[in-house]
C-alpha cells in the first residue's frame, strides 16, 4: 500500500490558514483536510475532516495538557493515521493549529508509514512580516497564547513556520524590504506564490520519487545552520559567525543583549568550555533569545550562529561575537581548568554536572 502524500499547513492566522488549505484541497480530487485547533480556555481540541464536498468527521475532544506536544500525540497523529488508512484520499493536507509550528510533527511522520510527508506550507501577511518577525509582541498580547504560561514571541513562530516551509503563500505579493527579508531566510528552493494561486497538485507530486530527510536535516534544525547567500539588500543583512572555539560563560552573558536582542533574527548553535560535550542551540527572534540543550556532538563542536536583522548595526554584533570568544591565552590553558566550575547558565541549559 502506498503511503499518502501528506502536505502541512502552518500559519499564525487562522483566515489565512483557512484558505490556503481550501485551496490546496481544491486542486486535487479527492484529496481531504484534517484541520485541528485547540481552545486553551476550555481544555478542549476541535478536530475536524472533511473534502470539497462535505465534512466527514467532526469531534471536540477534552485534553487534560492543553499543549501541542499531547495534542500531536493523542489526536493529530493517531486522526492522520486513520485517514490515511481508511480514506486512503489521494492527499491529507494538515491543518496546524494557529501558532503551531511544523517540524515536530513532519519529524514524527517521518516514521509513519501510511504518510508521505510532500511539504510544508507556511502561510502569512508580507505586508506585516516585517513587524512580526522582528517586533517584540507575544503571542499572549494578540490572544494567540497555546496555555496561560505560553509566553513565546509571534516573531519566534512565524519564523519557525517560515523557515520550515516549501512553499509560502501570501495574499499578495511581498513588497521589496519583505522580500529580502526572505531571500535571508529562506532557500532559493522555496517557491512563493499568492494564496489565490495555489498549486496544491504540484505541491503534492514534487519530490515524489525522492527520499523523506531525516528529521536531523530537516529546513530549521540548528545544528546544521546556513546563510542563503542573499546579500544586503533594503537595509536587510545577514552575518554568518563561525568560530572552532568555545563561546566564553561569562563574557557571552556580558555580550547576549547585543548578540541576541532588538529587531533581529538569529539561529545556531555553539559550545561553552564548561560543557563540552553539549550542543547549545541559539533561537532568537521577535526580541527574544533562547538558548538550550540541543544534545550531544557527534563531531568536534564548533560554534555557528547566523543573524539576520534590518535596524541594528552588523559590526557591533561582529565585535560583541568576536569578544565572546575564548581566546588563545585562554585555550592554551586546557579546558581541564573549567570542569566543576559554575558557568552562570542553568537556567537555560540545565543543571551543570559537577560545577562548584
Amino acid at each position: 500500500m502506498l503511503p499518502v502524500p501528506t502536505v502541512v499547513v502552518a500559519s499564525i492566522d487562522s483566515v489565512l490558514r483557512e484558505s490556503a488549505v481550501d485551496g490546496l484541497v481544491t486542486d486535487l480530487p479527492g484529496a481531504v483536510a484534517v484541520r485541528v485547533d485547540m481552545y486553551v480556555d476550555q481544555g478542549l481540541l476541535h478536530r475536524t475532516v472533511y473534502d470539497t464536498a462535505s465534512v466527514i468527521e467532526e469531534a471536540w475532544v477534552p485534553l487534560d495538557h492543553v499543549c501541542l506536544s499531547c495534542a500531536m500525540r493523542e489526536e493529530i497523529l493517531p486522526t492522520l493515521e486513520r485517514v490515511a488508512t481508511t480514506l486512503r484520499p489521494s492527499a491529507i493536507h494538515v491543518a496546524l493549529p494557529v501558532t503551531a509550528e511544523p517540524l515536530p510533527l513532519v519529524a514524527a511522520l517521518s516514521a509513519f508509514d501510511p504518510i508521505a510527508v510532500r511539504g510544508v506550507v507556511s502561510v502569512f501577511d508580507a505586508d506585516r512580516l516585517e513587524t512580526d518577525l522582528l517586533g517584540d509582541d507575544l503571542l499572549a498580547e494578540r490572544g494567540l497564547a497555546f496555555t496561560a504560561t505560553d509566553r513565546r514571541a509571534v516573531g519566534e513562530v512565524l519564523a519557525h513556520q517560515v523557515e520550515a516551509a516549501d512553499l509560502l503563500l501570501t495574499p499578495e505579493p511581498p513588497p521589496a524590504r519583505a522580500a529580502a527579508l526572505l531571500d535571508h531566510l529562506t532557500d532559493v528552493t522555496v517557491r512563493r506564490q499568492p494564496l489565490h494561486d495555489t498549486d496544491g497538485r504540484a505541491l503534492v507530486t514534487a519530490n515524489h520519487d525522492a527520499e523523506p530527510a531525516p528529521a536531523d536535516v530537516l529546513r530549521g534544525d540548528l545544528l546544521h545552520v546556513r546563510s542563503t547567500g542573499a546579500g544586503p539588500r533594503e537595509g536587510v543583512w545577514t552575518l554568518d559567525l563561525q568560530s572552532w572555539r568555545p563561546l566564553h560563560p561569562g563574557r557571552l552573558l556580558d555580550q547576549v543583549v547585543s548578540l541576541g536582542t532588538g529587531p533581529l533574527r538569529g539561529r545556531g548553535h555553539f559550545w561553552l568550555p564548561t560543557r563540552p560535550t553539549v550542543v547549545c542551540a541559539w533561537d532568537g527572534a521577535g526580541g527574544q533569545l533562547s538558548i538550550g540543550d540541543h544534545g550531544r556532538w557527534a563531531t568536534a563542536p564548533d560554534t555557528h550562529l547566523v543573524i539576520t536583522g534590518t535596524a541594528t548595526d552588523p559590526d557591533t554584533l561582529i565585535r560583541a561575537f568576536d569578544t565572546a570568544l575564548m581566546d588563545d591565552g585562554e585555550l592554551a590553558q586546557g579546558l581541564a581548568r573549567w570542569h566543576g566550575r559554575a558557568d552562570g547558565l542553568d537556567r537555560w541549559l540545565g543543571e551543570q554536572r559537577g560545577a562548584a
